[in-house]
C-alpha cells in the first residue's frame, strides 16, 4: 500500500509570520525596559558636577527592529545623530549610550558617566540570553 497526505499549508506561512513579529515585539519591549534602566542607572550613578545638565541628560537608548525605531528614549539631539548612524536594517538592536562628545573624556578622568549603566545593561542581556 502506498498513501501520500497532503496537508494544506494555505495561511501557515502568514501566520508563522504574524508569530515571528509579536515575539520580535516582546523581546523589543523587554529591550527597552533594560535602555529604561540603563539611563536611570546612568542619570543617577553619575558622579559628576554637571552644570549645564547635558551630560547627565545626554543618557539615552533606542530600540530597532528591522531598521524602525520601535522605542526610544532621547535626552539631547546629540545622541539622536549618533544613534542613526549605528541603526542596522535587519534584526532587533538596543542602542545605548551618550552623544555628548566630552562623555569619554569625563569617564576617562574617574566618574562614572556611562560605566555603571553599561555593566546593568550587560548583565540584563546575559540573563535574557542564560533563560
Amino acid at each position: 500500500m502506498f498513501k501520500i497526505n497532503i496537508i494544506n499549508l494555505d495561511g501557515f506561512d502568514k501566520e508563522l509570520k504574524e508569530e515571528i513579529e509579536v515575539e520580535k515585539r516582546k523581546i523589543a519591549l523587554y529591550l527597552s525596559r533594560i535602555g529604561e534602566e540603563y539611563v536611570n542607572e546612568a542619570k543617577e550613578s553619575g558622579n559628576y558636577q554637571d552644570h549645564t545638565k547635558n551630560l547627565r541628560n545626554a543618557n539615552s537608548y533606542r530600540v530597532y527592529i528591522d531598521g524602525k525605531v520601535i522605542y526610544e528614549s532621547i535626552g539631547r539631539p546629540e545622541t539622536n545623530i549618533m544613534f542613526e548612524k549605528m541603526a542596522i536594517p535587519k534584526g532587533i538592536q538596543l542602542v545605548i549610550g551618550n552623544g555628548m562628545q566630552y562623555a569619554s573624556f569625563v569617564e576617562s578622568k574617574g566618574f562614572n558617566v556611562v560605566s555603571s549603566g553599561f555593566l546593568s545593561v550587560e548583565r540584563k542581556i546575559r540573563e535574557l540570553f542564560n533563560k
